[in-house]
């Protein structure tokens, strides 16, 4: 994936929205940004920090960053965490976006980099069926725990958000059309799924839910499995 694709990063201080598995902070450091990353997972943020040498890493709440001055950062890049900011509310996405626009300097740039909906109304790509109705089951599962899900927003939403909140000249690219789900990613899926079926109460629809899921991955093995497509979609303040 060719990711922030003609950007200046080298002496610029970048702000990487959401730690995760420390990816793009190792990525920004090693182009020369001077990188402040913050993610909720302090545990993550230790992992990475053995990896890079110069990035300040804060624990702290993406669409609540009182801890940072404002108009300070030359870039926030968002790499596939606006989709899990909504895992809660959809309300967490509109108020870390008014957040990264406070904290950018005039001129500063806004990356985020997501998924489209796996829903093929909103998506550039055909969608393999295995993975739509994996997406499907996993959030009927959520749904009747009372817990949030992961909620994939087409980047023309975003975009009209940004432009509320002041952002100028959003311009999305696709970056991948298809990514291929290899099959220790889909038992890894698989497992996460089980976990949380293994939750509920009622042993009928728990059965439904565990056959359902068994059928989804016998036919991944005989399948090649397919996931959407992944936009960029940078804005400037």
């Amino acid at each position: 994936m060719d990711k922030l694709k003609g950007l200046d990063l080298e002496g610029k201080l970048v702000l990487d929205a959401g730690t995760g598995a420390g990816n793009m902070t190792r990525y920004l450091e090693n182009w020369g940004a001077e990188v402040v990353s913050i993610d909720l997972n302090s545990k993550w943020q230790m992992e990475c920090r053995e990896s890079v040498k110069r990035t300040q890493f804060i624990t702290g709440d993406l669409s609540d960053l009182n801890f940072l001055k404002g108009d300070r950062f030359d870039y926030v890049i968002c790499n596939f965490v606006i989709s899990a900011l909504s895992e809660t509310k959809n309300l967490l996405m509109t108020s870390a976006l008014r957040e990264f626009y406070r904290v950018l300097k005039k001129g500063g740039t806004l990356v985020i980099i997501d998924y489209y909906p796996f829903r093929a109304e909103d998506t550039p790509s055909s969608l393999h069926d295995v993975q739509t109705q994996l997406w499907n089951l996993e959030n009927a599962v959520s749904e009747l725990l009372g817990e949030g899900h992961l909620e994939e927003y087409p980047p023309d939403v975003i975009s009209q958000e940004l432009k509320s909140i002041g952002f100028q000249n959003t311009d999305v690219s696709i970056l991948l059309d298809e990514v291929p789900w290899p099959m220790d990613l889909l038992k890894e899926h698989e497992s996460l799924i089980l976990e949380d079926i293994e939750k509920l109460d009622d042993p009928e629809i728990k059965e439904a839910f565990k056959k359902k899921l068994r059928i989804l991955i016998e036919r991944a093995k005989s399948e090649e499995v397919r996931s959407g497509s992944i936009y960029e979609l940078r804005a400037i303040v």
